[in-house]
């Protein structure tokens, strides 16, 4: 058993089958990364005033989809932030950005921190100036999402604007998946793997607990905490 284990290692895992592999394994990787290249280029829109810094193992799939800078800076993956004594780290923890039929519109400064992950598909993502979203977080969008200024997602947030499945009961009876388009006003806090779904609206000042589910619209100035999340405070306030 040992010798013809030997002899298929030698035969098929020599010197010259690894470096070809190796070799193989470059190629592919260049190639995949110029194609990457090419199509941001396309599909990247930027004002005279704006600029992009993308890291590189960001991850792109867009189809038919424009990503727009206007009077600003989009980081992709590029700064990084601290949560529970930890941090995120761009080497392993990358962006990813899924698109089809869809734009994701930066009005100002906005950075995206590693591990951030964005799908739209036949829709539009607007987040505005002076906004950032930590690692971990979703937004995931088939109609519209709406994120005002200088707003702060925590860890893990997710944000979406459909329910994601169809449903249907035991009599047969099919019930078509919920798609609502979500608003978050200006300079909200969304804590910790907290969740704001389909339809909702927060106003301006609005503090989301960790944890919280956003199932109905907020009222400016606000905090809510729980599932469903409910409002517990009045006439908040909060700085980063």
């Amino acid at each position: 058993m040992g010798k013809a284990r030997k002899k298929l290692t030698s035969k098929y895992y020599g010197p010259a089958q690894i470096i070809y592999g190796r070799l193989f394994y470059l190629v592919k990787r260049v190639h995949n990364k110029w194609h990457t290249y090419k199509s941001l280029r396309r599909s990247i829109q930027l004002d005279e005033k704006s600029t992009i810094g993308i890291h590189h193992s960001t991850m792109f799939n867009l189809s038919n989809s424009k990503i727009i800078v206007r009077n600003g800076s989009l980081k992709v993956g590029i700064d990084f932030g601290y949560f529970d004594g930890g941090v995120y780290d761009s080497r392993k923890d990358n962006c990813r950005i899924y698109m089809v039929n869809s734009t994701l519109e930066i009005e100002g400064n906005v950075s995206l921190f590693p591990g951030v992950v964005i799908s739209a598909i036949n829709a539009k993502v607007t987040i505005k100036d002076g906004t950032t979203i930590n690692g971990g977080s979703h937004i995931i969008a088939l109609k519209d999402i709406e994120i005002g200024q200088n707003c702060l997602f925590a860890q893990g947030v997710m944000v979406r604007d459909n329910d994601g499945h169809k449903l249907s009961t035991e009599a047969g009876e099919e019930v078509n998946m919920g798609i609502e388009g979500i608003r978050i006003g200006n300079h909200c806090w969304l804590g910790q793997k907290s969740m704001v779904l389909k339809g909702t609206e927060l106003k301006d000042n609005v503090i989301v607990a960790a944890g919280a589910i956003v199932t109905k619209s907020v009222e400016a100035n606000s905090l809510v905490a729980g599932i469903p999340a409910k409002v517990i405070k009045e006439n908040v306030k909060w700085s980063a």
